[in-house]
Formats: structure tokens, C-alpha cells, sequence
């Protein structure tokens, strides 16, 4: 989101009108006729010629040179509309800035500025604002440009202005402004770039808007969607989430890495790692046991790791000693609360029996007395893994607590993604 270069302003800049005196006397009286009739008089058509002619010979220096003696002749707006726009020519190739501005001010102000142009005036006066390190000042500029329906060659007007509102503290309007651009862009049929979400979530982030920066990162992912995306945005999220002082406690860590999982994200054996420790430390060493698996599987977790290894033969034995999860759920469906219901759900998730999870998480629910917020992530991950999408997608929806209901938004952006069951 750079400022525009000085040689797009050169470029873009046209006389009003020519004088063209050397012309045949025929062409002269028809281009007299085409052209605006303009108030000059003769000394000022004189000395304005002479300086066209250096402009047009690109001597630029010799023509800047001029203007002073001639602004100082002009009397009417007419002769300051032509002094006007030859500072902006000689000061845009001569990359003189402050002479810039004061002849884009001249020729906004100006009544004889055709209004077909005032757009493109604005516009260059906002970007040579930014130039200067004043976006506050730049934003009404460019605004004014974009409801005047102008459209920069080589740069995107809303991000120009969603830099100048970001970088004067404006954040909700900036982010408004990245929306507005990423919108226009799928309107035209094309794909907003990777750049313009991440930006948008960084400076959500940087701006203490966690859960806006979340929803963003949901939409990165739903506009990019690829294991190594995922993997980046849960990590992003859980630093940036731990960064704020928010709690984030191994349940909640638990389900961001299942996501991972289902999103076959996983990366190397530290991933695994703490996955099957956090499973092992809630109870569940089916899962445990199944993750370091996978990850031996997919050559990512080394034979020699002595940790792992160690988590293994742990979760082993203690899948052993569970024995049968049937007796604990008939005890749970008697009990008074949904307490037992839900960790029986639980490690029927962890089992991956997810059409019993889904039956204890309801059953939970139902009973009352559990977190309802955990219990609702929990029943749309093990719908989701069934490919009850509608179901998972409500579940999700239901689940309203920060920082719960980030997770449950990224559940279901995977959803979106995720194929037919």
C-alpha cells in the first residue's frame, strides 16, 4: 500500500488548453472554436506561450523558472487556472512536492477546472499528503476522489485509503476500507490478495480487536484454504490470543489442535507432541495414542524420541485400563446433571466414536450443570467429523463466549471448506 509514484502524477498531468500560436491560421480558428474561452490578455498569452514551449521541450527547470513572473500577471481566475496547471507539470517532473500540492489546491479551488479532473486532483493531492507522513490530513482527500468515481491507474483507492485511516488510528475505518476493496474486487470477478487479509488481521491484532482479528482470520482461510494456511492461522491465533493475557486452558488448546488435525495441518513432532499431551493430561489416551501414531505414520515423528515414545507406552496402558465406556454411559444418562454425560461424550470423542459423542453431548445439554459453551464446540466437532455439516454449523452458532466462540468460528469455516461426507 505504497504512495504512488511521482512519474503516475507526470503522467496523468494535461494542459487545459494549448496555445499553439505557430499553428496555421486554419487551425488555429478551429481549435479556438473546440476550446473553452478563456479571459487572457495579450502580455500573459505571450509569456505563456514561451513557457508551453519549454514544457513541451521538457525543459522543465526553465519553464518553473517563468511562473512566478507569471502569476504574478494573472488577474482572473482563467490566468490562474493556466499558472496552475503548469506548476503541476514542471512540479511533478521536477519531483517538487510542496509546489505540487500548492497547484493541486489551486486547481480544485479553481471554478474553471473541468470537473471531469477534480477526481484525479484529489486523488494525487491525498497520495502526495500520505507522501508526507499526514494521513490524517490525506483522508479527505481521497475520499473525496473515490465518491467523485475516480479509479488510479496501478493502485487500489480503498486500500490508499485504508492505509491513511490505519496509520491516523482510525481501525474500524480502515478495516472498512480493506472490506470495501476485497469486495470490490470479488464484484469484478476477481480474488482479493492474500496480503490485504493479512494485513487487516494484523492490525486488528495490533489494535486489541481479538475477536474481530479471529472473524478475519476466518475469512483468510475461507478465501486461501490449504494445510499450511491452516496450520499459520491457528498458530497466529493462539500466540496472538496468549499475547493479550487471554486464557487459553488445555480444553480450549485441545480443540484448536483438533482442527489442526482435521485440517490435516500437523507439522512436525512438536505438534504431535503436545497434542498427545494434552489428551493424555484430560483423560483421553485413545487419542493420545492415535495421534502419535499418526505422526510415526507420516515420518514426523522420529523413533528415537525418547518423550513421545514414553507418551505412548503411557497412553497404552491406560487405553487398556478404561476397559468398556458403555457402563459409564448408562450411569451418566441416570445422573442428575449432565457432568458425567459430558466427560463420557468426551471420551467417546476421543475414541472417535463420534455418533456416541454426539449422543452423551446432548444428553449433557439436556441435564444442564456443564459448560455449555465447551460442550457445544465439542458436539459440533464430533457432527462435523461425521459430516453433519447444518448440525455441526448450529452447534458452532450456539457456542458465545470468547474465546470459545473464535475456535467455534474457525470449526466452522473448515466446514464450509471441508468436501461432502
Amino acid at each position: 500500500m505504497k504512495s504512488v509514484s511521482k512519474a503516475a502524477l507526470a503522467a496523468a498531468v494535461l494542459l487545459a488548453a494549448p496555445f499553439a500560436v505557430s499553428a496555421p491560421a486554419v487551425a488555429q480558428k478551429k481549435q479556438k472554436e473546440e476550446a473553452p474561452k478563456f479571459k487572457l490578455s495579450d502580455a500573459f498569452r505571450k509569456s505563456a506561450a514561451e513557457i508551453e514551449a519549454l514544457i513541451k521541450a521538457k525543459d522543465f527547470q526553465g519553464a518553473a523558472g517563468k511562473l512566478d513572473a507569471l502569476e504574478a500577471m494573472a488577474t482572473n481566475e482563467d490566468e490562474k487556472f493556466f499558472v496552475a496547471n503548469f506548476r503541476l507539470t514542471t512540479s511533478a517532473n521536477l519531483k517538487d512536492d510542496p509546489a505540487t500540492i500548492s497547484a493541486l489546491d489551486a486547481l480544485i479551488a479553481n471554478p474553471k477546472t473541468d470537473p471531469a479532473n477534480l477526481g484525479q486532483y484529489y486523488f494525487f493531492r491525498g497520495d502526495k499528503t500520505l507522501g508526507l507522513k499526514k494521513p490524517a490530513d490525506a483522508i479527505p482527500f481521497l475520499l473525496k476522489a473515490r465518491e467523485l468515481g475516480y479509479s488510479p491507474n496501478g493502485a487500489n483507492l480503498n486500500l490508499l485509503i485504508a492505509q491513511a485511516q490505519l496509520d491516523a488510528g482510525q481501525l474500524e475505518a480502515g478495516v472498512g476500507s480493506i472490506d470495501a476493496a476485497i469486495k470490490a474486487e470479488e464484484a469484478a470477478g476477481r480474488k482479493a490478495p492474500l496480503t490485504w487479509y493479512r494485513f487487516a488481521v494484523d492490525r486488528l491484532y495490533r489494535g486489541g480487536q481479538k475477536a474481530a482479528a479471529s472473524e478475519w482470520l476466518g475469512r483468510q482461510m475461507a478465501a486461501y484454504p490449504s494445510a499450511e494456511g491452516w496450520r499459520a492461522t491457528l498458530l497466529i491465533y493462539m500466540e496472538r490470543t496468549r499475547e493479550k493475557g487471554v486464557p487459553m486452558d488445555a480444553d480450549l488448546q485441545l480443540d484448536i489442535l483438533r482442527l489442526m488435525r482435521a485440517a490435516k495441518a500437523m507439522g512436525g513432532e512438536f505438534d504431535y507432541q503436545e497434542y498427545a499431551d494434552l489428551a493424555q493430561r484430560r483423560g483421553l489416551p485413545w487419542e493420545a495414542k492415535a495421534v502419535i501414531e499418526e505422526g510415526r505414520a507420516a515420518g514426523k515423528i522420529q523413533a528415537t524420541n525418547a518423550a513421545i515414545n514414553e507418551m505412548y507406552r503411557s497412553a497404552v496402558v491406560r487405553e487398556k485400563a478404561e476397559g468398556s465406556l458403555a457402563a459409564e454411559e448408562k450411569t451418566a444418562t441416570a445422573a442428575a446433571n449432565g457432568t458425567a454425560a459430558k466427560n463420557v461424550g468426551d471420551a467417546y470423542l476421543g475414541s472417535r466414536n463420534f455418533t456416541k459423542a454426539v449422543e452423551l453431548y446432548r444428553v449433557a445439554l439436556q441435564k444442564g450443570g456443564v459448560d455449555a459453551n465447551l460442550v457445544n464446540t465439542r458436539l459440533g466437532i464430533a457432527l462435523a467429523m461425521l459430516g453433519q455439516k447444518e448440525e455441526a454449523k448450529a452447534a458452532f452458532q450456539a457456542v458465545t463466549a470468547a474465546p470459545r466462540s473464535e475456535v467455534a468460528r474457525f470449526w466452522t469455516t473448515w466446514i464450509d471448506q471441508a468436501p461432502a461426507a
